[in-house]
């Protein structure tokens, strides 16, 4: 089994740059998106909860570290509202 949290504490400038890179494609990816939005509005247990179920989905395959790392990040309601927020302001992920 992979260890996310251990990854993730080891390298927070790149976990934020795969949760920039989230942002960009929930934004242009349309399956996505309704997944993100339809979990916006939820309490946020029911949305942490919804968060983790699609990791669970994705599985702990290597290749989906960082995306799985990126959803992760988005269980926590701040970082969540920031990434709404992002959705909203098209140049606010740009680099």
């Amino acid at each position: 089994m992979l260890d996310y949290t251990k990854r993730m504490a080891s390298n927070r400038d790149k976990a934020l740059d795969n949760l920039a890179r989230l942002v960009q494609v929930v934004r242009h990816d349309q399956k996505l998106r309704k997944w993100f939005l339809s979990i916006a509005h939820l309490p946020t247990v029911q949305r942490r909860n919804e968060i983790y179920a699609m990791v669970e989905r994705i599985g702990n395959k290597e290749e989906f570290a960082d995306l799985v790392v990126s959803l992760r990040l988005l269980a926590d309601s701040g970082v969540f509202e920031a990434a709404c927020v992002a959705l909203r302001e098209p140049r606010s992920c740009a680099a």
